[in-house]
C-alpha cells in the first residue's frame, strides 16, 4: 500500500480505477445528453411527410422526449376516417422514418380517428407482422424502435 504525506494509506491503482469508472459512466450518459439537445427539422418534416402520404391525415405533430435513458419521437396523427389498416400504418411508419432527422431510440405513435377515438395500432401491427415483439405498446400507443418499424413496413409491403 502507498501513503500520502499526511499519513493516509492508499491502495495503488484504486484512484485510477475510480476515475476510469466515473469517465465511463459520464461518457455512456453523453449519448442521451447529446440526443436530448439535438435539434432538427423533425417538428416540420414529419408532419409534412404525413400530410403528403395520402393516408387521410388531417393534422399531426412530432415531439421529442426522454423517458429514463430512452430518447423517443412522439407522433400524433388525426385522420379523416373511422379506422386505418395495415397499409396505412406502414405508410405512417415509412413517412416518419424517412423524415425524422433526430437520433431517436423509439417512435411512440398515436392515431386518432374523425370521431376523436384513439385507434388500436398495436393490434394492426401484430396482425400485419406477428413475429414482431412489441414491448410497452398499448391499444392507444404503438411503441417501436426503428428496426421494428422497418419490420412492420416490410411485412406489409415486402422488401
Amino acid at each position: 500500500m502507498g501513503s500520502h504525506r499526511d499519513g493516509r494509506r492508499t491502495i495503488p491503482g484504486v484512484g485510477a480505477g475510480f476515475t476510469a469508472v466515473a469517465l465511463a459512466l459520464t461518457l455512456s450518459g453523453c449519448g442521451v445528453v447529446l440526443k436530448e439537445v439535438s435539434d432538427g427539422e423533425f417538428a416540420e418534416t414529419v408532419p409534412a411527410a404525413l400530410a403528403e402520404s395520402d393516408r387521410g391525415v388531417t393534422d399531426s405533430y412530432a415531439a421529442k422526449g426522454l423517458d429514463g435513458f430512452t430518447f423517443y419521437l412522439s407522433v400524433g396523427i388525426d385522420v379523416d376516417r373511422e379506422t386505418v389498416d395495415a397499409d396505412d400504418l406502414a405508410g405512417f411508419l415509412r413517412a416518419i422514418l424517412e423524415s425524422n432527422d433526430l437520433p431517436t431510440d423509439e417512435v411512440r405513435l398515436r392515431v386518432q380517428n374523425a370521431e376523436g377515438d384513439f385507434l388500436d395500432l398495436e393490434a394492426i401491427a401484430l396482425e400485419a407482422a406477428p413475429d414482431v415483439e412489441l414491448f410497452g405498446s398499448s391499444d392507444t400507443t404503438l411503441l417501436v424502435d426503428n428496426e421494428q418499424a422497418i419490420e412492420i413496413v416490410k411485412a406489409v409491403w415486402g422488401d
